[in-house]
Protein backbone atom coordinates (compact mmCIF):
# COMPACT_ATOMS: atom_id res chain seq x y z
CA UNK A 1 0.00 0.00 0.00
CA UNK A 2 1.28 3.39 -1.07
CA UNK A 3 1.29 6.54 0.88
CA UNK A 4 -1.42 7.81 -1.71
CA UNK A 5 -3.96 4.61 -1.34
CA UNK A 6 -3.42 5.00 2.75
CA UNK A 7 -6.15 8.75 3.00
CA UNK A 8 -9.64 7.54 2.39
CA UNK A 9 -12.83 9.65 2.54
CA UNK A 10 -16.56 9.04 3.96
CA UNK A 11 -17.92 5.34 2.97
CA UNK A 12 -14.68 4.51 1.75
CA UNK A 13 -12.98 5.04 5.10
CA UNK A 14 -16.13 3.73 7.02
CA UNK A 15 -15.40 0.02 5.47
CA UNK A 16 -11.75 0.69 5.69
CA UNK A 17 -11.93 1.32 9.07
CA UNK A 18 -14.27 -1.43 9.92
CA UNK A 19 -11.55 -3.87 8.08
CA UNK A 20 -8.69 -3.16 10.24
CA UNK A 21 -10.45 -3.35 13.21
CA UNK A 22 -12.14 -6.36 12.32
CA UNK A 23 -8.91 -8.02 11.33
CA UNK A 24 -7.07 -7.35 14.06
CA UNK A 25 -9.68 -8.49 16.58
CA UNK A 26 -10.00 -11.62 14.79
CA UNK A 27 -5.60 -12.04 15.06
CA UNK A 28 -6.59 -11.86 18.88
CA UNK A 29 -4.54 -8.17 18.50
CA UNK A 30 -5.61 -5.49 20.57
CA UNK A 31 -6.76 -2.59 19.76
CA UNK A 32 -6.89 1.09 21.59
CA UNK A 33 -8.88 4.31 20.70
CA UNK A 34 -7.06 7.41 21.62
CA UNK A 35 -9.21 10.51 22.20
CA UNK A 36 -8.77 13.93 24.43
CA UNK A 37 -11.93 14.96 26.95
CA UNK A 38 -13.06 17.00 24.30
CA UNK A 39 -13.12 14.17 21.56
CA UNK A 40 -14.12 12.09 23.76
CA UNK A 41 -17.25 14.38 24.33
CA UNK A 42 -18.30 15.15 21.01
CA UNK A 43 -16.55 13.17 18.34
CA UNK A 44 -16.22 9.41 19.73
CA UNK A 45 -19.74 8.97 19.18
CA UNK A 46 -20.10 9.59 16.08
CA UNK A 47 -17.75 7.31 15.49
CA UNK A 48 -18.74 4.41 17.17
CA UNK A 49 -22.01 4.44 15.41
CA UNK A 50 -19.32 4.49 12.24
CA UNK A 51 -17.56 1.28 13.74
CA UNK A 52 -20.53 -1.82 13.87
CA UNK A 53 -20.79 -2.60 17.19
CA UNK A 54 -16.93 -3.13 17.60
CA UNK A 55 -16.21 -0.56 20.13
CA UNK A 56 -17.32 -2.91 22.93
CA UNK A 57 -14.23 -4.71 21.99
CA UNK A 58 -11.90 -1.64 21.92
CA UNK A 59 -9.93 -0.44 25.13
CA UNK A 60 -10.18 3.55 25.27
CA UNK A 61 -7.65 5.92 26.46
CA UNK A 62 -8.18 9.18 27.23
CA UNK A 63 -5.80 12.16 27.86
CA UNK A 64 -6.48 15.75 28.73
CA UNK A 65 -7.52 18.41 25.68
CA UNK A 66 -5.14 21.08 24.83
CA UNK A 67 -1.76 21.64 23.51
CA UNK A 68 -0.88 22.17 26.77
CA UNK A 69 -1.16 18.44 27.59
CA UNK A 70 1.11 17.42 24.48
CA UNK A 71 3.88 16.53 26.55
CA UNK A 72 5.67 13.70 27.92
CA UNK A 73 3.64 12.84 31.14
CA UNK A 74 0.94 12.67 28.49
CA UNK A 75 2.53 10.09 26.70
CA UNK A 76 3.78 8.36 29.91
CA UNK A 77 -0.05 7.66 30.48
CA UNK A 78 -0.63 6.75 26.79
CA UNK A 79 2.33 4.10 27.67
CA UNK A 80 1.18 3.13 30.90
CA UNK A 81 -2.09 2.28 29.44
CA UNK A 82 -0.45 0.15 26.77
CA UNK A 83 1.61 -1.37 28.78
CA UNK A 84 -1.33 -2.63 31.52
CA UNK A 85 -3.50 -4.19 28.62
CA UNK A 86 -0.38 -5.99 27.79
CA UNK A 87 -0.25 -4.81 24.24
CA UNK A 88 1.96 -6.73 21.72
CA UNK A 89 3.88 -5.36 18.43
CA UNK A 90 0.72 -6.22 16.81
CA UNK A 91 -1.69 -3.89 18.38
CA UNK A 92 -3.93 -1.07 16.69
CA UNK A 93 -3.84 2.93 18.40
CA UNK A 94 -6.60 4.59 16.54
CA UNK A 95 -6.37 8.05 16.83
CA UNK A 96 -9.70 9.75 17.06
CA UNK A 97 -8.94 13.91 17.42
CA UNK A 98 -7.65 17.06 15.97
CA UNK A 99 -3.60 17.82 15.26
CA UNK A 100 -2.59 17.04 19.27
CA UNK A 101 -3.88 13.95 19.24
CA UNK A 102 -2.41 12.89 15.81
CA UNK A 103 1.12 13.93 16.93
CA UNK A 104 1.07 12.62 20.50
CA UNK A 105 -0.23 9.26 19.79
CA UNK A 106 1.79 8.80 16.61
CA UNK A 107 4.78 9.68 18.63
CA UNK A 108 3.32 6.92 21.26
CA UNK A 109 2.95 4.42 18.76
CA UNK A 110 6.62 4.94 16.98
CA UNK A 111 8.13 4.07 20.65
CA UNK A 112 6.35 1.83 22.08
CA UNK A 113 7.86 -1.72 21.73
CA UNK A 114 10.01 0.25 18.84
CA UNK A 115 6.43 0.68 16.57
CA UNK A 116 2.88 -0.52 16.70
CA UNK A 117 0.37 0.14 14.28
CA UNK A 118 -1.64 3.59 14.12
CA UNK A 119 -4.08 5.22 12.41
CA UNK A 120 -5.22 8.73 12.35
CA UNK A 121 -9.45 9.64 12.23
CA UNK A 122 -8.97 13.25 12.49
CA UNK A 123 -11.59 15.20 13.93
CA UNK A 124 -10.38 19.43 12.87
CA UNK A 125 -9.99 20.70 9.91
CA UNK A 126 -6.40 21.99 10.50
CA UNK A 127 -5.55 18.03 11.37
CA UNK A 128 -7.39 16.46 8.08
CA UNK A 129 -5.39 18.71 5.67
CA UNK A 130 -2.13 19.08 7.72
CA UNK A 131 -1.20 17.38 10.79
CA UNK A 132 -2.05 13.64 10.45
CA UNK A 133 -0.50 13.47 7.10
CA UNK A 134 2.61 13.03 5.89
CA UNK A 135 3.86 11.32 8.79
CA UNK A 136 5.08 13.54 11.69
CA UNK A 137 5.27 12.92 15.42
CA UNK A 138 6.01 15.35 18.20
CA UNK A 139 5.26 16.64 21.89
CA UNK A 140 6.59 19.81 23.26
CA UNK A 141 9.09 20.35 25.56
CA UNK A 142 9.98 23.02 28.30
CA UNK A 143 7.59 25.03 26.21
CA UNK A 144 9.43 24.88 23.06
CA UNK A 145 6.36 23.58 20.25
CA UNK A 146 7.54 19.91 18.60
CA UNK A 147 10.79 19.78 19.76
CA UNK A 148 11.06 15.77 20.48
CA UNK A 149 9.29 13.61 17.80
CA UNK A 150 9.56 11.00 15.02
CA UNK A 151 9.17 10.21 11.44
CA UNK A 152 6.38 7.45 11.63
CA UNK A 153 3.65 7.56 8.86
CA UNK A 154 0.18 6.06 9.97
CA UNK A 155 -1.23 2.92 8.70
CA UNK A 156 -4.15 4.85 7.17
CA UNK A 157 -5.96 8.64 7.43
CA UNK A 158 -9.51 8.48 7.52
CA UNK A 159 -11.54 11.28 6.96
CA UNK A 160 -14.57 11.91 8.06
CA UNK A 161 -16.03 15.64 7.39
CA UNK A 162 -18.89 15.35 9.26
CA UNK A 163 -16.64 15.74 12.48
CA UNK A 164 -16.50 19.32 11.27
CA UNK A 165 -19.85 20.38 11.90
CA UNK A 166 -19.53 20.68 15.64
CA UNK A 167 -16.13 22.42 15.40
CA UNK A 168 -15.38 25.72 17.22
CA UNK A 169 -15.16 28.69 14.86
CA UNK A 170 -11.59 29.16 16.20
CA UNK A 171 -10.63 25.76 15.01
CA UNK A 172 -12.42 26.27 11.46
CA UNK A 173 -9.74 29.66 11.49
CA UNK A 174 -6.81 27.75 12.55
CA UNK A 175 -7.37 25.39 9.66
CA UNK A 176 -7.43 28.39 7.14
CA UNK A 177 -4.49 29.04 8.03
CA UNK A 178 -2.52 26.25 6.30
CA UNK A 179 -4.80 26.27 3.63
CA UNK A 180 -3.78 29.72 2.78
CA UNK A 181 0.05 28.91 3.66
CA UNK A 182 -0.38 26.15 1.15
CA UNK A 183 -1.79 28.93 -1.52
CA UNK A 184 1.10 30.98 -1.06
CA UNK A 185 3.68 28.17 -1.27
CA UNK A 186 1.89 25.87 -4.26
CA UNK A 187 -1.13 26.49 -5.48
CA UNK A 188 -2.76 29.85 -5.46
CA UNK A 189 -5.85 28.09 -6.68
CA UNK A 190 -6.70 27.19 -3.16
CA UNK A 191 -8.12 30.77 -2.30
CA UNK A 192 -11.23 30.37 -5.11
CA UNK A 193 -12.20 27.95 -2.37
CA UNK A 194 -12.18 29.72 1.00
CA UNK A 195 -15.35 30.42 2.52
CA UNK A 196 -16.90 33.79 2.94
CA UNK A 197 -15.85 34.65 6.02
CA UNK A 198 -20.12 35.23 6.98
CA UNK A 199 -19.86 31.63 6.13
CA UNK A 200 -16.56 30.66 7.38
CA UNK A 201 -17.36 27.24 8.63
CA UNK A 202 -18.62 26.17 4.79
CA UNK A 203 -15.30 24.13 4.43
CA UNK A 204 -16.29 21.68 1.09
CA UNK A 205 -14.97 17.99 0.60
CA UNK A 206 -13.44 19.49 -2.49
CA UNK A 207 -11.31 21.73 -0.63
CA UNK A 208 -10.28 19.26 2.04
CA UNK A 209 -8.84 16.75 -1.23
CA UNK A 210 -6.77 19.65 -2.80
CA UNK A 211 -5.39 20.65 0.18
CA UNK A 212 -4.47 17.02 0.60
CA UNK A 213 -2.95 16.54 -2.61
CA UNK A 214 -0.84 19.46 -1.72
CA UNK A 215 0.76 18.33 1.50
CA UNK A 216 1.14 14.84 0.47
CA UNK A 217 3.02 15.46 -3.36
CA UNK A 218 5.65 17.49 -1.10
CA UNK A 219 5.64 14.62 1.49
CA UNK A 220 5.72 11.54 -0.47
CA UNK A 221 8.82 13.38 -2.65
CA UNK A 222 10.29 14.04 0.76
CA UNK A 223 9.33 12.31 3.57
CA UNK A 224 12.11 13.32 5.91
CA UNK A 225 12.43 16.84 5.14
CA UNK A 226 15.40 17.31 3.54
CA UNK A 227 14.76 19.63 0.76
CA UNK A 228 11.67 20.09 -0.42
CA UNK A 229 9.75 18.87 2.25
CA UNK A 230 11.01 22.30 4.40
CA UNK A 231 8.59 24.26 2.58
CA UNK A 232 5.85 23.74 4.49
CA UNK A 233 7.33 25.33 7.42
CA UNK A 234 6.65 28.39 5.36
CA UNK A 235 5.51 30.57 8.58
CA UNK A 236 5.88 28.22 11.51
CA UNK A 237 9.57 29.87 12.20
CA UNK A 238 7.97 32.80 13.92
CA UNK A 239 4.43 30.97 14.28
CA UNK A 240 6.20 28.39 16.34
CA UNK A 241 7.74 31.20 18.46
CA UNK A 242 4.33 32.83 18.99
CA UNK A 243 2.30 29.77 20.15
CA UNK A 244 5.13 28.62 22.19
CA UNK A 245 4.81 32.00 23.93
CA UNK A 246 0.73 32.17 24.49
CA UNK A 247 1.63 28.79 25.57
CA UNK A 248 3.52 29.35 28.24
CA UNK A 249 1.58 32.94 29.27
CA UNK A 250 -1.45 30.10 29.67
CA UNK A 251 -3.30 32.19 26.90
CA UNK A 252 -5.35 30.35 24.31
CA UNK A 253 -3.70 30.66 20.88
CA UNK A 254 -4.25 28.21 17.71
CA UNK A 255 -2.06 26.64 15.87
CA UNK A 256 -3.03 28.16 12.41
CA UNK A 257 -3.87 31.65 14.23
CA UNK A 258 0.25 31.35 15.57
CA UNK A 259 0.95 30.43 12.02
CA UNK A 260 -1.46 33.13 9.92
CA UNK A 261 0.80 35.60 12.10
CA UNK A 262 3.99 33.89 11.13
CA UNK A 263 3.59 34.32 7.65
CA UNK A 264 2.96 37.65 8.09
CA UNK A 265 6.22 38.26 9.63
CA UNK A 266 7.61 35.76 6.75
CA UNK A 267 6.08 37.85 4.22
CA UNK A 268 7.47 40.74 5.04
CA UNK A 269 11.12 39.44 5.56
CA UNK A 270 10.34 37.75 1.98
CA UNK A 271 10.02 41.46 0.56
CA UNK A 272 13.26 42.86 2.52
CA UNK A 273 15.19 40.11 2.07
CA UNK A 274 14.07 37.70 -1.63
CA UNK A 275 12.33 40.64 -3.27
CA UNK A 276 9.17 39.73 -2.74
CA UNK A 277 6.28 41.99 -5.17
CA UNK A 278 5.06 44.39 -1.60
CA UNK A 279 1.97 44.09 -3.45
CA UNK A 280 1.41 40.02 -1.95
CA UNK A 281 2.43 41.18 1.07
CA UNK A 282 -0.52 43.85 0.90
CA UNK A 283 -3.01 41.59 -0.30
CA UNK A 284 -2.26 38.74 2.67
CA UNK A 285 -2.50 41.36 5.13
CA UNK A 286 -6.24 42.26 3.72
CA UNK A 287 -7.04 39.00 3.81
CA UNK A 288 -5.24 38.28 7.34
CA UNK A 289 -7.08 40.71 8.72
CA UNK A 290 -10.60 39.60 6.78
CA UNK A 291 -10.20 36.01 8.71
CA UNK A 292 -8.14 36.90 11.55
CA UNK A 293 -7.71 38.93 14.80
CA UNK A 294 -4.29 40.39 15.17
CA UNK A 295 -2.45 38.18 18.48
CA UNK A 296 -2.15 40.69 21.66
CA UNK A 297 1.63 40.96 22.29
CA UNK A 298 3.55 43.59 22.80
CA UNK A 299 6.80 45.10 21.85
CA UNK A 300 8.16 44.36 25.28
CA UNK A 301 7.52 40.45 24.13
CA UNK A 302 9.57 40.67 21.01
CA UNK A 303 12.77 39.77 22.58
CA UNK A 304 11.63 36.47 24.05
CA UNK A 305 9.89 35.52 20.77
CA UNK A 306 12.96 35.95 18.96
CA UNK A 307 14.59 33.86 21.50
CA UNK A 308 11.89 30.70 21.03
CA UNK A 309 12.98 31.50 17.26
CA UNK A 310 16.70 30.00 18.55
CA UNK A 311 15.45 26.66 19.56
CA UNK A 312 13.48 26.03 16.32
CA UNK A 313 14.01 22.75 14.97
CA UNK A 314 14.83 23.75 11.35
CA UNK A 315 18.06 25.57 12.51
CA UNK A 316 21.42 24.93 11.82
CA UNK A 317 23.40 26.37 14.63
CA UNK A 318 23.17 28.69 16.21
CA UNK A 319 21.64 30.76 12.54
CA UNK A 320 17.76 31.26 12.92
CA UNK A 321 16.50 29.74 9.26
CA UNK A 322 13.14 30.80 8.01
CA UNK A 323 11.22 29.30 4.55
CA UNK A 324 10.61 32.91 2.84
CA UNK A 325 8.97 33.91 -0.59
CA UNK A 326 9.85 34.87 -4.15
CA UNK A 327 6.62 35.03 -5.68
CA UNK A 328 3.44 32.88 -4.83
CA UNK A 329 4.43 29.13 -5.47
CA UNK A 330 8.24 30.03 -5.14
CA UNK A 331 9.35 29.60 -1.76
CA UNK A 332 13.01 29.44 -0.97
CA UNK A 333 14.43 27.35 2.08
CA UNK A 334 17.17 27.64 4.65
CA UNK A 335 17.06 30.94 4.71
CA UNK A 336 19.03 32.44 7.69
CA UNK A 337 18.03 36.11 9.26
CA UNK A 338 19.54 38.21 11.67
CA UNK A 339 17.78 38.46 14.72
CA UNK A 340 17.43 42.31 14.30
CA UNK A 341 15.80 41.49 11.29
CA UNK A 342 13.45 39.14 12.63
CA UNK A 343 12.57 41.77 15.79
CA UNK A 344 11.54 44.27 12.86
CA UNK A 345 9.30 42.05 11.26
CA UNK A 346 7.23 41.50 14.53
CA UNK A 347 7.23 45.02 15.13
CA UNK A 348 5.94 45.56 11.97
CA UNK A 349 3.04 42.94 12.63
CA UNK A 350 2.54 44.90 15.82
CA UNK A 351 1.65 47.82 13.50
CA UNK A 352 -1.27 46.23 11.67
CA UNK A 353 -2.84 44.85 15.36
CA UNK A 354 -5.91 47.04 15.13
CA UNK A 355 -6.29 47.37 11.69
CA UNK A 356 -9.62 45.73 11.08
CA UNK A 357 -12.35 45.41 8.15
CA UNK A 358 -15.38 46.72 9.08
CA UNK A 359 -15.71 47.63 12.68
CA UNK A 360 -12.42 48.12 13.78
CA UNK A 361 -12.25 47.26 17.79
CA UNK A 362 -15.18 44.96 18.26
CA UNK A 363 -14.77 42.46 14.89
Amino acid sequence: MTQDEKIAFEEQARILLNEIVTDALSRDSKVFILTDTNTQQWCYPVFAEKIDGLTAHMIPITIPSGEINKTLESVSYIWKQLTTHQAGRDAVLINLGGGMISDIGGFAASCFKRGIRTIHIPTSLLSMIDASIGGKTAIDFMWYKNLIGTFYPAESILIFPEFLNSLPLPQIRSGLGEIIKYSLISDPDLLTFLPPKQHIAAITTELLRACIHVKQQITLQDPKEKGLRKVLNFGHTAGHAIESYFLEEADVVTHGEAVAAGVLVALWLSVTVVGLSKEILKDYQDLYLQYFVPLEFTSKSIPDIVERMRHDKKNLGEETRFVLLRSPGQPVIDQTIDPTLIEQALHYYLSIKYRYHGDTKNQ
